[in-house]
Parts: C-alpha cells; sequence; structure tokens
C-alpha cells in the first residue's frame, strides 16, 4: 500500500507524461497535415522563422494552438523585456528540449514596454552581409566580376551577374545552404552530386527562406512542390518520418544560418580580422577595403570527408528519423535499470543523466529492432543506421545489449550514433561504438561537442579527455570555464580539431589535453603534438594524479579535486621538447650527445609558431648546457638546412621543412624522435 506522500510524486509524473502524449500527438497530426497538403510548406516555413528556436516539433505545436503568434517568449523572458503577462491568459504548451512541457507566450498575451521591431531591410545590405559570411566560409562570390580566380573550383559561389540586389540575395542564401551542411557542395551545371533537385532543392530553400526572413526581406520567389512530391507515397518508406526529418534539418540549419549572420563583423564594426585567401579575394570584388590574407580557421570549421550521393536524399532523412526513434526507446529503457544506479554511484545523478540524455540498451538481442519495425521502420535503414547486423540466417539483432548509452551528436545537434558503457566484469569493450555509417565517423566525431556549443561560443576552454564519461565529469566539476571533449575510442585527429574551431576561437582559447599523468599519459600527450602543433593558441597538459582519469577523481575526491587537477597545466611543447631531449641525450655527460639532442629538439621547434619557438631556446639551453647562440644557430638551420647536402625525405613524424638528416654529424644518422611520438598506425 502506498503512503500519500509517495503516491503524489507518481501521479505528478503520470500527469506530464499524459501532457507529453496529448502535445506529441498534436504535432504528429499537424504533420499528417502538411504531408497530405492541409497546411502547405511555405505556411510552415513562416512559423520557422518566428518558432524555429525552439525546434521542429514546437514550429508546430505553437501555432496549433495559437495561429496569431508572432513572437513567443516565457514568463521570465518577457519580464525581463519589461513585458508583463496579461492575467488570465492561458500559456502556449512546447516541449523542452529535455522532454518536459513548458508554458510560453505569446507578445499579444503581454503588456508593457516596447519590443523594437527591424522593420524592412535593404536587398543590396542582404547582399552584403551574405557576401561577408560567405568569405567568413572560405568560399568566393562569382557575380560575373572580371576576376581570375584560381582556387579551387568548390569555393566558388557563382551568381549570375543578371539578377538584381533581391534576387542575388536569394540565390547566394540558396547556395550557403549547401555550404554550411557536411559535405556540401554548391550548385554546379556539370556535376551531378550537385545537382539540385528534389529533397536537397527543398532543403536549401527552405534555409534560405529562413535566413531571408532573418534578413527582413521577403522570400517572393521561393516556390515550394507539395510535400508528397519529395517525401514519397509509399508508406513502407515511411514518408511521415522524411517530413519530421526534413523539419528538423531545416530548423537546424536556418538557426546555424541565423547565429552565423547575427555574429557578422562587418568593415566599420572595429575589431581584428583574419582573412583567408578567398576572403580577400571576396573583399576586393565587394569594393571593401583589403587586409593581407591568412589561413583562415574557417577552412577548419567546414567538415568532413564527402559522404558520397545525394546527402540531401530521403535515404539520410531515414537513418535520422531511426537514430531519434531509437533514442527514445533508450531512454524509456533507463529507469530501473544497472545504467542508472551506476552512473549514479559514479557522481553522476538523475539531473546530470538527464542533462546528458543518457540512455539504456536492455540484454535481449531483439527488443530494439522489434521496436524499430514496430513504429515503420525497415530492416535496411535499421542497419545502416548502425543499429542492428545481420546473423548469418540474415537475422538481425541489436548492436548494442546491456549498455549505459550516451548519444553522439553532429554539429546541428542530430544524433548519428551511440557510444554504450557496459558493466563491469561483463565481457566484451568497455566502450562500444555505433560502427562507421553515412551519418557517424569516429575520426570527425567528438563526444560533448555540441552539448558545449553555448559556453565555447562564449569564450570556454575547450578540454580533450579519453571517455565520455570523462568528458560528463569535468561538466559537473567545472561547468563554466571549461567544455571537455571526448574522441570516440580514436587518437585526436584533424577533422576533430576542426570541429572544436567551429565552436570557438582556439587562436584565443587554445585547449588543454587532460591525461593520466603515468607514462600512457605522457605517450598520449606526445602522440596529439603531431596535430595541435600548428595551433597558435596556448595547448597546455593537465596532468592527473597516476591512474586517474576525472571521472576516477570526481568519484573518488569530488568535483574540487578535478577542478585542482585542471588549473595545474603545462605546456604540450615543453613536454615535447624535454621528452625528446632526454630520450636522445639521455644525462648529457658528453658534448656529442648533448649538440644530438639540441639538433633533435631543434627540428621540432622549427615547425612551432614562433612565440612558442622563442621561449624554447632559452629551455633547451637551460636543460642542455649549451650555448643559446648554438641552440639559435641549430632551429635556424633547421628551418633554413643546406639544399646542396640535404636530400632525404622529411618524416612523416615531423612536418617540418627540414630532412631529419639534415644538420647531423659526418658519418652518423641523426637520432630518430622518441618511440612515444612515432605514428601510430591507422587501424
Amino acid at each position: 500500500m502506498t503512503t500519500p506522500s509517495s503516491a503524489e510524486p507518481d501521479e505528478r509524473q503520470e500527469e506530464q507524461n499524459r501532457r507529453l502524449e496529448v502535445l506529441r500527438g498534436i504535432a504528429e497530426h499537424e504533420v499528417t497535415r502538411l504531408y497530405e497538403g492541409q497546411s502547405t510548406w511555405t505556411d510552415w516555413l513562416q512559423q520557422a522563422s518566428r518558432h524555429g528556436r525552439y525546434g521542429f516539433t514546437n514550429t508546430l505545436l505553437i501555432p496549433a494552438q495559437r495561429r496569431s503568434a508572432t513572437d513567443v517568449r516565457s514568463y521570465d523572458e518577457w519580464k525581463k523585456q519589461g513585458r508583463q503577462v496579461i492575467r488570465g491568459e492561458i500559456g502556449i504548451r512546447i516541449i523542452t528540449s529535455r522532454g518536459t512541457p513548458r508554458s510560453v507566450f505569446d507578445i499579444e498575451q503581454t503588456e508593457g514596454g516596447e519590443v523594437t521591431d527591424r522593420g524592412a531591410a535593404d536587398p543590396a545590405d542582404g547582399l552584403r552581409r551574405l557576401s561577408r559570411l560567405a568569405a567568413n566560409l572560405d568560399m568566393y562570390v562569382d557575380r560575373g566580376q572580371h576576376w581570375s580566380y584560381l582556387g579551387p573550383p568548390e569555393r566558388r559561389i557563382r551568381i549570375p551577374s543578371d539578377l538584381d540586389d533581391a534576387a542575388a540575395t536569394q540565390a547566394l542564401a540558396h547556395q550557403l545552404a549547401h555550404v554550411l551542411q557536411p559535405g556540401g557542395r554548391v550548385d554546379t551545371a556539370d556535376d551531378d552530386l550537385a545537382a539540385c533537385y528534389g529533397a536537397r532543392r527543398v532543403l536549401a530553400d527552405s534555409v534560405a527562406f529562413l535566413g531571408l526572413a532573418e534578413l527582413g526581406l521577403p522570400p517572393a520567389e521561393l516556390v515550394f512542390s507539395t510535400v508528397q512530391l519529395w517525401a514519397g507515397k509509399d508508406v513502407r518508406a515511411n514518408p511521415h518520418a522524411a517530413v519530421r526529418a526534413m523539419g528538423r534539418d531545416v530548423v537546424r540549419l536556418g538557426t546555424q544560418l541565423r547565429r552565423r549572420l547575427s555574429g557578422l563583423r562587418l568593415p566599420g564594426d572595429g575589431g581584428p580580422e583574419g582573412l583567408s585567401r578567398a576572403q580577400a579575394v571576396t573583399r576586393s570584388v565587394l569594393g571593401v577595403d583589403s587586409t593581407p590574407a591568412t589561413e583562415s580557421s574557417a577552412t577548419a570549421a567546414r567538415t568532413n570527408a564527402d559522404e558520397g550521393g545525394d546527402q540531401l536524399g530521403l535515404a539520410k532523412a531515414r537513418l535520422h528519423a531511426v537514430l531519434e526513434d531509437a533514442h527514445r526507446f533508450y531512454r524509456d529503457k533507463l529507469g530501473g535499470s544497472w545504467g542508472e544506479r551506476y552512473l549514479a554511484s559514479r557522481g553522476f545523478n538523475s539531473a546530470v543523466q538527464e542533462r546528458w540524455e543518457v540512455g539504456h540498451a536492455p540484454s535481449g538481442r531483439y527488443g530494439l529492432v522489434h521496436h524499430l519495425r514496430q513504429v515503420g521502420h525497415g530492416d535496411e535503414d535499421i542497419v545502416a543506421a548502425g543499429l542492428a547486423r545481420r546473423g548469418r540466417g540474415g537475422q538481425l539483432t541489436d548492436v548494442f545489449r546491456n549498455r549505459a548509452l550516451l548519444p553522439l551528436r553532429d554539429g546541428h545537434g542530430a544524433i548519428v550514433g551511440f557510444i554504450g558503457r557496459r558493466l563491469d566484469g561483463a565481457k566484451g569493450p568497455k566502450y562500444l561504438n555505433s560502427p562507421e555509417t553515412a551519418l557517424f565517423r569516429k575520426s570527425e566525431t567528438l563526444f560533448g561537442l555540441y552539448e558545449g556549443r553555448d559556453q565555447l561560443a562564449g569564450g570556454a576552454r575547450p578540454v580533450l579527455v579519453e571517455g565520455p564519461l570523462d568528458a560528463i565529469a569535468v561538466d559537473v566539476a567545472a561547468p563554466g570555464p571549461l567544455v571537455a571533449v571526448a574522441p570516440c575510442g580514436t587518437a585526436i585527429t584533424t577533422a576533430q580539431i576542426d570541429a572544436i574551431d567551429r565552436h570557438c576561437d582556439i587562436a584565443t582559447t587554445g585547449l588543454v589535453l587532460a591525461l593520466d599523468g603515468d607514462s600512457a599519459g605522457h605517450k598520449a600527450a606526445l602522440r596529439a603534438w603531431t596535430k595541435l602543433s600548428h595551433l597558435t593558441g596556448p595547448v597546455d597538459v593537465g596532468l592527473l594524479p597516476q591512474g586517474r582519469d576525472p571521472a576516477d577523481l570526481l568519484n573518488a575526491e569530488g568535483g574540487a579535486a578535478v577542478r585542482e587537477a585542471l588549473q595545474v597545466l603545462r605546456p604540450l611543447a615543453d613536454l615535447v621538447v624535454d621528452e625528446t631531449l632526454e630520450s636522445v641525450g639521455g644525462e648529457f655527460a658528453f658534448a656529442e650527445t648533448r649538440l644530438l639532442a639540441v639538433r633533435a629538439a631543434a627540428r621540432l621547434v622549427a615547425g612551432m609558431p614562433s612565440a612558442q619557438a622563442a621561449r624554447q631556446v632559452g629551455r633547451i639551453s637551460a636543460r642542455t648546457g649549451v650555448d643559446l647562440a648554438e641552440v639559435t644557430a641549430a632551429i635556424a638551420s633547421a628551418i633554413v638546412p643546406d639544399s646542396a647536402t640535404d636530400t632525404s625525405p622529411a618524416s612523416e613524424d615531423f612536418p617540418l621543412p627540414v630532412s631529419l638528416n639534415s644538420g647531423a654529424p659526418s658519418g652518423r644518422t641523426a637520432p630518430q624522435p622518441p618511440r612515444g611520438m612515432r605514428r601510430s598506425p591507422s587501424r
């Protein structure tokens, strides 16, 4: 028999679940209306331009409850704007990102201070802003100018010269919608992969619609076909899922475009600008003051490898839909599981589990497969999403079984895979990733990057940790100044560094490696050097107590111990130089070994940014006892070797403009890099 005190929370939870089911039912009804043509795609885009910041589902829920809503915010948000919700007004119910119902109110339901209206915008100004955004993305905008462009053709956006400013703005917004997608291709006449029709065109035009709305410009020339033409009519393909996936993609890309536009720094705004060659060319063509070109970090921000085929086809939309439904299934299974108890015992309470949307895969072999079939997904899509594999007889079995699961997201927040932690003592790898799919590549994915995007944009410093629980531990212990991200079982890659740079300015914040303080941690830091040595921002190492990672430290000693460990930092360049000196020179007992050590370190220093290189000269001299002038000469020789004697190829481990043999004494071979720095074979 339950007591009143224990029954009351259950009743509240039951009531909340009931409200959620009602809201989800309303949203699904609106999807049906879109699919059947009772509501047009343009009508929905109008709502998305007003309410897109609340997510796709809420762009359906808000107008379903109040068609005239134009600007909805929470009670507290209106209060901060100097407006008060009118007594007796009924809130508009939405679903938060954490899956809980919440009330918001339209501006018509409030009274008080005036809210500024941007009014109509000038098409010329809109074109100018989009052109600057294209330059920031390392794209060259060609509007028919007489300019000899010699860069990569895929970075050239051609806008017909006979278009007026309004039409040119719309065309450029369409092309930028392609560019903002991972592996996106601009429209070209001679590239079948970039042919713009069907779902690909719907997505690009829809994002352009939202971009023009953000600029205050009317999207008068954008016309959309009926939803059934691009979503399909075969019920076996689950066209409703395709509509939902398209809507989510449009909202995500539209939000990204809006944020990039709002963060533009135009001429006269002040502040530093680092422009790539494409940016410099675009500025010149647009008649903007010129600035010396430098390599742009925006190049790094453009993900990733070509996924092949039409990125915007229905196949991709179906995979996203399968993964979203799988995530809901896993989350529903967390309550009462060992995964929930295990995470709580490690210091990750229910609020932390809710924030990171943890799920649990049951131990059965077919639970997820049966569920996904019941909600309408086909076997081929379930396998393609990396959620099941075929046995010898062709029967599908779940990939994840009896594991606590964490979702892996791309830069737009879409789930692309999962990483599962097994029960201690159970068989199998400690962590299991989704297999590589059309959506998920582990060498390009970082756990925690999407979740920490807002803090990174606000100036937080990225911290590279080894595992997902370590990333969550840093978030629990130091949620403000640090954002931890974890590779999915790989050494750090250039693509992952590029992904971080997309969310923050690494040249300013730098980054931290949080590694175990034992020899394995040292070796991991050394391996990371080849990927991080080019960064101009500070790259530091936080060496944790031996045998402890951030998750272990949080569990054993609490958040204060994690924060303290990440405050005692050592420059990665110092660690690498010192390891090289000690490996080659030993105890520096002889002049010859000291000279060999200096030359080995000089080859490292030659590839460092100038600010780091200058600092290392004094350190090497102090460690080895070799005169400063000799150390400087060795570094200069490494930077500009003697071309008459330097014929050997550069080492793969040291991407420097010198030979490993340059400057070696006659009859000797220059010392090889320490074992910990040799590149691990690719797996």
